[in-house]
């Protein structure tokens, strides 16, 4: 069995990075967003890295205003479960 080098880890922290910033940003265009710096990055601490970079106050707020509808219908699918 070979042993992960360096180079491999380092390449498969990389790609997790990649993979991560694909699939959030495939998230967001669901919901209308797009975060024009969304990018994997080299790895920090032998993890994948993912920079959200900037963007404007306009899409923050719609941003933030997105995450809280969607934490608010997990709150109430919870409270409904308890039921």
């Amino acid at each position: 069995m070979a042993r992960p080098t360096t180079k491999n880890t380092q390449r498969d922290a990389h790609l997790a990075g990649a993979t991560a910033a694909s699939a959030l940003a495939a998230a967001l265009v669901r919901l209308g967003i797009v975060l024009p710096s969304l990018r994997g990055s080299h790895p920090v601490n032998g993890r994948g890295f993912v920079e959200l970079g900037g963007c404007n106050a306009e899409l923050a707020s719609r941003l933030a205003q997105r995450i809280n509808e969607a934490a608010d219908a997990l709150d109430a699918s919870r409270a409904g479960a308890g039921r």
